[in-house]
């Protein structure tokens, strides 16, 4: 029997005529308008045309793999946020309000955002963050299962397929969850603990053969053992859930409710899946996988102070998950002692792809960095709309193109494909989700990061991904790989 394989369909860049979006269509249009309009009032034509050489520039020349009117967004927020003056967020270290006292500081680009104990009455507290400035609600699962690389395929073909059918109810109208993320984070691992443990345990002669060969084994292995760790977040909007309030209850209290009711049923989907799957993160825990997020040197600060998984897990309070100062820049953010640098994945693989075809990204771990895939769930009916949305603007630019005798070429072909083949998905009974990936890479400093870079960059290129760097906004793309309730905005979704 052949392999099975996938195909992850590209992100439809045909625009709305001549490959051109809305927004630079809209940019020249009214720069040919005004420039007609001074014509008409007896401006010299040299000067009446400025008006169409800006928005023609605008609009087709291209800094990288965005128009110049693509940037202006990105320019805008980073001048006006202070980042172009260095500016350095400092976190206050008294005077904490009383009702805050479970939520850390967090800088500017992922503040407003709170911390709720949530399920104390029930069973054990739950970290749920609330993000104020969305209102949305997040809880987290950390989930982990069999070696999928060492099984035979035609397990990691089911295990995928369970994996699908575990995110399928999210996609339902008006179903409450505006996201799923999983974030698979890897550090090298160091051999602190293990070192803590030889000393604890350890017979009173040093030249014991037996010590001394499991010294020499921890100094072989700690230069390539590494940390993994997946997260599943699960998001719900309170926005989604005003219709399933009754009796006056608070809508607030009502998402929280909802979200804790959606974790359960996808952590029992997971567990039917064959995974290993946590309790929703307590805050504390929430707290610890939020620090050595932002902050990886203080791993092994933590490791020493606790031996077991669960001693580490307490050590954090809620309010200390915070950095203490942070400094945007255009290319990275720093965050105490580690610099943080983004990407997202501009391209998917083009090619049908097995079930591994992530591996080397996933398993590289000479260095410290997230992978983040987000999911937004579409609802049948805005799917059924979207596709004929799409295929109706791909008709349309292949026909204008061709009575304008312009090829219509293999990349139009494909998206109508694309859509043709979504189509009948959705007929048969499949869900569809939105999806945007990004990797986030950590060092301590700018030159190692930059190597780290470098190199996740090159790994990423043998699995078929191109990265593009999410300059002028790295701190928001660092805080959408957090286990925190503010992520990929949907417009920022790729299908």
């Amino acid at each position: 029997m052949s392999d099975r394989r996938y195909r992850l369909d590209p992100q439809d860049r045909t625009g709305w005529m001549f490959g051109l979006g809305g927004p630079q269509l809209v940019t020249v249009a009214l720069g040919l308008v005004v420039a007609i309009l001074m014509m008409q009032a007896g401006v010299p034509l040299g000067v009446a045309g400025a008006p169409l050489i800006v928005g023609a520039a605008l609009a087709l020349i291209r800094i990288g793999d965005r128009s110049v009117l693509e940037w202006v967004p990105s320019v805008w927020r980073w001048a006006n946020s202070g980042g172009g003056k260095g500016k350095v967020w400092l976190a206050p270290l008294t005077g904490a309000s009383p009702d805050a006292v479970a939520t850390p500081p967090l800088p500017p680009p992922i503040d407003g955002q709170v911390f709720v104990v949530a399920g104390g009455d029930t069973g054990p507290p739950v970290g749920v963050v609330h993000d104020q400035r969305g209102d949305t609600f997040a809880a987290t699962l950390r989930v982990s299962g069999r070696q999928f690389a060492l099984v035979e395929r035609g397990e990691q073909d089911n295990l995928l397929a369970m994996w699908g059918d575990a995110l399928a109810p999210f996609c339902q109208e008006r179903g409450p969850v505006v996201e799923i993320r999983w974030s698979e984070w890897a550090a090298p691992a160091g051999m602190e603990e293990q070192h803590a443990y030889l000393a604890e345990h350890m017979i009173d002669d040093p030249q014991d053969p037996a010590v001394v060969s499991y010294r020499q084994l921890l100094r072989s292995t700690a230069p390539v053992a590494t940390r993994h760790e997946v997260l599943v977040t699960v998001v719900v909007g309170a926005g989604m859930v005003k219709a399933r309030s009754a009796g006056g209850s608070d809508r607030h209290e009502v998402a929280i409710e909802t979200l804790l009711n959606e974790v359960r049923m996808l952590r029992m989907r997971l567990e039917r899946a064959g995974m290993v799957v946590s309790a929703p993160l307590s805050p504390r825990e929430l707290a610890r996988a939020l620090r050595v997020r932002l902050d990886p040197t203080v791993i092994p600060t933590l490791d020493r102070r606790g031996r077991s998984l669960g001693d580490r897990a307490g050590l954090v309070e809620p309010a200390d998950g915070g950095p203490l100062a942070a400094r945007s820049t255009w290319t990275h953010w720093q965050v105490d002692g580690s610099f943080h640098r983004s990407f997202y994945f501009r391209e998917w693989p083009r090619t049908e792809v097995g079930a591994t075809w992530m591996g080397d990204l996933l398993l590289y771990g000479d260095a410290v960095r997230t992978v983040v895939v987000s999911y937004q769930p579409v609802p049948p009916r805005s799917s059924q709309r979207a596709i004929t949305r799409q295929a109706a603007k791909i008709e349309s630019d292949a026909e204008h193109r061709t009575k304008q005798g312009f090829r219509v070429g293999a990349h139009h072909r494909r998206a109508a494909r694309a859509v043709d083949e979504r189509e009948e998905e959705l007929v048969a009974g499949f869900s569809e989700f939105a999806f945007a990936g990004l990797i986030t890479v950590t060092a301590p400093t700018k030159a190692a990061l930059a190597k780290a870079c470098d190199d996740v960059v090159s790994v990423s290129a043998g699995c078929n991904i191109e990265l593009r760097a999410l300059d002028g906004r790295q701190a928001e793309a660092v805080g959408a790989c957090l286990p925190l309730a503010r992520g990929v905005a949907p417009k920022g979704m790729l299908h």
